[in-house]
């Protein structure tokens, strides 16, 4: 018996944190909301087999964090295991993208207020900085995914029909009109090669952007309810 490779290591985690074109969604589209982005644009060439880019209009990536932004195990989100009885972000166990550079090619375009300008960083596999360059891009993040599960041909090879590829879109359809629902202020783009899938604008409350994202001929024929608790209160 002996030790797996560093570099297996790290692929095996990958693969089970990272599971399909929608793992990838919504960890990045978690990140923008963590970073109280109020704008998200999701774009999938090939079925987010060729290219997923997840843009965002939020708070951007200081500084001081952007050397270790995509290693593993390390988040700005919380500092302990006492933080865990406490979370109020979506991310906090510094996986995501890690996992995605171990399986793809990563590069993340950031602009903080701070900051004169952006910065697109280009990642090698272990989530390090491999080269960088100024960008145009305004104050936010953008992700770019590209070659999802290169290094993973089983992986790969179990999306390769026209039905499973569809059923991807379909699900990240559903999971972005989920956030749309739960994120009233939050404008969405979903787009696949260029076309547009689904969007929905900012709204002022739930009851609005239920409507907005399930139609009014659906929300016509439901019945209002309220429901109190002492640290919940939902009125649809």
């Amino acid at each position: 018996m002996k030790q797996l490779p560093a570099e297996t290591i790290r692929l095996l985690s990958s693969s089970q944190v990272i599971v399909s074109v929608v793992s990838v969604v919504k960890e990045l589209v978690e990140n923008s909301l963590d970073a109280n982005a109020t704008s998200i644009d999701v774009k999938l060439e090939n079925y987010g087999f060729e290219k997923i880019e997840v843009r965002d209009n939020g708070d951007g990536i200081k500084a001081i964090d952007v050397p270790v932004m995509a290693m593993k195990h390390y988040t700005s989100k919380i500092s302990s295991s006492e933080d865990l009885e406490s979370l109020s972000t979506y991310g906090f166990r510094g996986e995501a993208l890690g996992s995605i550079c171990s399986i793809s090619q990563v590069s993340v375009t950031t602009r903080t207020a701070a900051d004169d300008f952006s910065t697109q960083y280009n990642f090698d596999g272990s989530g390090h900085i491999i080269s960088q360059k100024p960008s145009h891009l305004g104050t936010g993040t953008t992700v770019t995914v590209q070659k999802l599960f290169k290094n993973l041909p089983v992986r790969k090879q179990f999306y390769s029909t026209d039905k499973k590829c569809k059923e991807e879109i379909k699900k990240a359809q559903k999971l972005l009109m989920a956030y749309g629902i739960i994120k009233p202020e939050l404008r969405i783009m979903f787009t696949h090669n260029k076309t547009t899938i689904w969007q929905k604008n900012r709204v002022l409350d739930h009851k609005m952007a239920f409507m907005e994202v399930v139609g009014p001929a659906i929300m016509k024929n439901m019945v209002p309810f309220q429901q109190h608790r002492e640290d919940l209160e939902l009125s649809f």
